[in-house]
């Protein structure tokens, strides 16, 4: 079984983005998501060299380098991951929102 997603304009790749983040940060802070697990799906350097590739913000790019050090965060200063955690999350929140209420893509996401 696949999920085919295809995304073409570079305002829907930083929205669809986003909104990972805030998913999986929710998720983590909800206990029903590991952080080796968003390393597998986002945070990592791959997918950090392919943002950059096709020029997406460089504020959503940070987000992506913040994700992948929540496990250094978890495990050197672990009092910390749940503010780092919200960090990404209300950053993510905040950069969504200067996209303001635009008009409806024509292309769905999932193919």
């Amino acid at each position: 079984m696949k999920l085919k997603t295809s995304i073409e304009s570079k305002e829907d790749i930083e929205k669809f983005i986003l909104i990972i983040n805030i998913g999986i940060m929710t998720a983590i802070s909800e206990g029903v998501f590991i952080i080796k697990e968003a390393e597998n799906y986002i945070y990592s350097p791959y997918s950090i060299e392919i943002i950059k590739k096709i020029g997406v913000n460089e504020n959503i790019v940070k987000l992506i380098n913040l994700g992948c050090e929540l496990e250094d965060v978890e495990s050197l200063i672990p009092h910390k991951l749940q503010d780092a955690i919200d960090d990404i999350r209300n950053t993510a929140i905040n950069l969504l929102r200067k996209f303001g209420k635009s008009k409806l893509s024509t292309k769905k996401w999932i193919d």
